[in-house]
């Protein structure tokens, strides 16, 4: 049978004196401003679940996570996601958003145009020359965050985006607050305001590999993944929205059911997943569920957010990272939730247009937990 621990029953039966979590802050290189000229320190974050033996890092260049330590199922500790051992590696022009804080808008935007209250705006084309992708050009994945330390679980980072950055409307204030639990997990709360009216879109972009990061896509595949969706947003050669919202039922994306990923990727003729699943939009309900039944690991995802874009990791490109590990095609898996891509250019989709008498607020949260397999 395959039970699932507790860690909430874990602290119980160890005592709540002996959990904590811990934050330590160091340096993780430095950068020019652009603007002062000045040299600027970029700061790195670990969170420490001392119980759970989890262990999570995060750098205020891009908001980015850049590390998640779990142990598996015999108490070994792996890294499960991407990322790089130095900072040149996230500021390098074939990053591909690594683990980082996306925005002002997350996902694409046809021709990089939309119009807004009878203006129309162009941003940057930073997808093939055609498209707007995750921001620009200079999303929030590029930009030094201002972090701050309140409490002894969690990290919050804010950036202005001024009026006229890569294209967008308004002055928007950003704040984005990390979270790691007792209960092992990971809350990722977004929070931001506009001086004029602007789409806005966050999600984070870390890459998952619950075998371990160096694992590629020899443990990817056989990774079991649900998704709790019943429908998707139909793509084009582009994968951009068509518009259509069509039933997982029948297609190569229905992962309602367990399913391997080995066996999911061979029904879209090894195309790979890059789809943004419906969600009911309540933080308390479970979007996905992944597990890694050689090691035990489990990942959770809960959200708030109507959507939430699987991504396989089909347009990952050779590409060196943390001890010397070479990501590849299907090397990984994203879960990023959000609201619909180029929501902007279909009426029938969630708006994501904040105005300056409203908050945007979006949670995601990131459950690490266990399997045991127990033969009878």
């Amino acid at each position: 049978m395959i039970l699932r621990w507790s860690p909430l029953l874990l602290l119980l039966l160890c005592g709540r004196s002996q959990a904590s979590i811990t934050i330590f802050e160091d340096t993780f290189g430095h950068i020019v401003n652009p603007e002062t000229k000045s040299i600027d320190i970029v700061r790195r974050f670990t969170l420490t679940n001392h119980l759970l033996r989890t262990q999570v890092q995060i750098i205020n260049y891009g908001a980015t996570i850049t590390s998640v330590v779990t142990p598996d199922c015999y108490n070994k500790l792996d890294d499960i996601v991407l990322g790089f051992d130095y900072l040149e590696g996230y500021r390098h022009p074939e990053n591909p958003y690594i683990g980082a804080t996306i925005g002002r808008v997350a996902n694409r935007i046809q021709n990089g145009s939309f119009t807004v209250d009878g203006v129309e705006y162009q941003v940057e084309k930073n997808d093939r020359g055609l498209n707007a992708i995750h921001g620009g050009v200079k999303g929030f994945d590029k930009v030094l965050w201002n972090p701050l330390v309140t409490k002894s679980d969690s990290v919050t980072m804010t950036y202005t985006s001024v009026d006229g950055e890569s294209g967008f409307p308004g002055t928007v204030h950003v704040t984005v607050t990390f979270t790691l639990t007792l209960d092992n997990r990971l809350i990722i709360k977004y929070n931001a305001t506009t001086d004029k009216k602007t789409p806005i879109n966050l999600t984070n972009h870390a890459y998952f590999n619950l075998a371990g990061h160096r694992s590629g896509s020899r443990e990817l595949v056989n990774h079991v993944v649900k998704l709790f969706s019943e429908s998707y947003t139909e793509v084009d050669s582009l994968s951009l929205p068509t518009g259509e919202i069509r039933p997982v039922n029948g297609t190569p994306y229905d992962l309602r059911l367990p399913k391997y990923l080995g066996f999911a990727l061979q029904e879209t003729q090894w195309k790979g997943f890059d789809h943004n699943y419906l969600l009911d939009g309540n933080v308390s309900t479970m979007a996905a569920w992944v597990v890694h039944p050689k090691s035990g690991r489990v990942l959770n995802v809960y959200t708030d957010q109507p959507g939430v874009q699987f991504y396989t990791g089909g347009n990952l490109k050779p590409i060196y990272g943390k001890q010397y590990a070479l990501y590849d095609q299907f090397g990984a898996f994203c879960l990023e939730t959000q609201k619909y891509p180029d929501a902007l250019h279909h009426d029938n989709f969630p708006s994501i247009l904040l105005s300056p008498d409203e908050t945007y607020e979006h949670t995601a949260i990131y459950e690490f937990g266990l399997i045991q397999l127990w033969k009878k």
